[in-house]
């Protein structure tokens, strides 16, 4: 096999990677896949890299070399640990200004290349997520749901995506000194990933179609041990990536719930080897202990975060009574309970004295999340008229407490007024349960404020404090409207005489910012001619 270095000649666009262990019988279709790329095979290479298979593969490999010499290469390692010695022999040969690395049983789409280089070119973005489609894509369709141009680990779902199938700018990884770790039994590619992805100046996302479809890849079996201990070492490595903070926070919570969150529902509910289970949920626990921060926690799922604190403590005996009712798709419905504000979830060991976890353990306030939508604005004088709907998905519409709230965006002066319910009984939320009470309609007096005098000088933004059994949620006013609603420029709207300017006089212009939001320019002006 063709097994020797490439010299700095040569440069292509994009390098594909291909990593192959016993698999000969995919590995055609895989290659085929980069062989009829649509960016056409003078702007990329193929590596192939035999991980120490005792089939045909390298046969296959060979071939494909001897048959395309100036296309592809090929070579070969000695097994190891896992795959990191052969995507880091690959790496070492790479002469693509980008770099992606396949599996034998993957296959990219016809034109996935062209897409995610030129993605890649256009957004000057060092790594590329192209669209995934397969077997256990599921936890990563959200990152999918949209083509994005420049996204981040932090502001996006990019970061739950880790897997080494991706377009990542060559330069980068030689810049960081990014490598495949060989001392990690799994997870070297989560790691490489993970690094490339916190050492990125720019995401992209390709989600407009699916570039890459994986294939279902045998896994050696991983012990559980081994993934509590891969938690550990993501945990490790993005604290020593990124300061305290809510940027490590958000990283770090996603390895909680996905690795460890996993490892240790599999050994309280497996029936493993009790040594094996016993030695993984102790290593947990010390992982929770002394790894696990207040902010990453505070983020996970409450089902997920009160098995933790149970595991936190030693009580593997509850913790295995929350795994079972997490995993027992049959369960009853969980009952919130509404106090002074606060939206609690009534999960199994709230406030059970024996146990005695902290009530903010199921505190689910942030997760309510409101529907909400502005179907009319329109001046009356100097009233403004909104009318829409706005309920919280979680709660009922009763105890209405809703208002309009008008912000001043430079002092921070409001302004809020009451709304009025409006019944509609075909109002429901997204799984159909009424709420009839979510109507609303608003008489904004800007020529007479709560103070007697009228809305003063100013950038007003228009928000809905949506308030309903007690407790309230604050959402922005215009972003989501109606498809009817006009939103064309209108001329100032006269207001009130000014107050502290004789002569002058109040007029109100409103408008739609770039997001979407409603806002009223409120400015003095001396009064116009009036006609006869």
């Amino acid at each position: 096999m063709n097994t020797a270095a490439v010299g700095p000649t040569g440069v292509k666009d994009v390098t594909v990677a291909v990593r192959v262990r016993n698999q000969a019988a995919a590995l055609d279709a895989c290659l085929a896949s980069v062989l009829v790329q649509t960016i056409g095979t003078d702007r990329l290479e193929l590596i192939g890299v035999d991980d120490g298979s005792t089939d045909a593969s390298g046969s296959v490999l060979a071939r494909a070399a001897h048959q395309y010499p100036a296309f592809v290469r090929a070579g070969q390692v000695t097994q190891g640990l896992s795959g990191a010695g052969a995507r880091n022999w690959a790496l070492s040969q790479v002469r693509g200004r980008y770099v992606l690395f396949l599996e034998a049983t993957d296959r990219l789409a016809p034109d996935a290349l062209e897409r995610m280089v030129t993605a890649a070119d256009a957004y000057e973005a060092d790594v590329v997520l192209g669209k995934l489609e397969g077997p256990g894509r599921a936890a990563e369709t959200a990152v999918f749901r949209k083509s994005q141009p420049y996204t981040d680990p932090y502001t996006s779902r990019v970061y739950w995506s880790l897997t080494p199938d991706k377009l990542f700018r060559t330069s980068l990884l030689q810049r960081r000194g990014l490598a495949f770790p060989t001392d990690m039994p799994i997870g070297d590619d989560q790691a490489f990933t993970a690094r490339a992805l916190i050492g990125a100046d720019n995401v992209a996302v390709v989600g407009d179609a699916a570039c890459v479809v994986k294939g279902a890849s045998p896994q050696e079996r991983a012990t559980l041990p081994d993934q509590v201990a891969l938690a550990s070492r993501m945990l490790a490595l993005v604290a020593s990536q990124l300061p305290e903070g809510p940027r490590r926070d958000k990283l770090q919570s996603r390895h909680l719930e996905v690795e460890l969150g996993k490892a240790t529902a599999d050994a309280l509910l497996s029936a493993a080897d009790a040594a094996e289970r016993d030695q993984a949920l102790w290593a947990a626990a010390e992982v929770l202990r002394t790894q696990a921060t207040p902010g990453a926690l505070a983020l996970l799922p409450r089902m997920v975060a009160v098995r933790f604190a149970l595991l936190a403590q030693g009580r593997f005996a509850e913790a295995q009574r929350i795994a079972a009712f997490e995993a027992d798709k049959d369960r009853p419905v969980v009952r919130k309970t509404v106090e002074n504000g606060r939206v609690f979830t009534t999960l199994p060991f709230f406030r059970d004295p024996q146990v005695a976890l902290p009530d903010e353990l199921f505190d689910i306030t942030g997760d309510m999340t409101v529907t909400h939508q502005l179907e009319k604005a329109q001046w009356d004088g100097p009233m403004l008229l909104l009318e829409g709907f706005a309920f919280f998905e979680q709660l009922s519409t009763k105890d209405r407490a809703t208002r309009v709230v008008l912000r001043e965006r430079t002092s921070g002066a409001q302004e809020s007024c009451s709304v009025t319910a409006r019944r509609d009984d075909g109002l429901t939320n997204a799984k159909g349960r009424p709420r009839a009470m979510g109507r609303f309609s608003c008489r904004v007096n800007l020529g007479q404020t709560s103070s007697g005098w009228p809305l003063p000088p100013g950038t007003w933004d228009l928000h809905l404090a949506v308030g309903f059994e007690g407790v309230t949620q604050e959402v922005r006013l215009g972003p989501k409207r109606s498809a009817s609603l006009d939103t064309t420029a209108r001329m100032p709207v006269r207001i009130s005489a000014a107050p502290d300017a004789q002569g002058m006089e109040l007029t109100a212009t409103p408008y739609y910012t770039e997001s979407g939001g409603l806002s009223i320019e409120v400015s003095r002006r001396i009064p116009l001619p009036r006609q006869a």
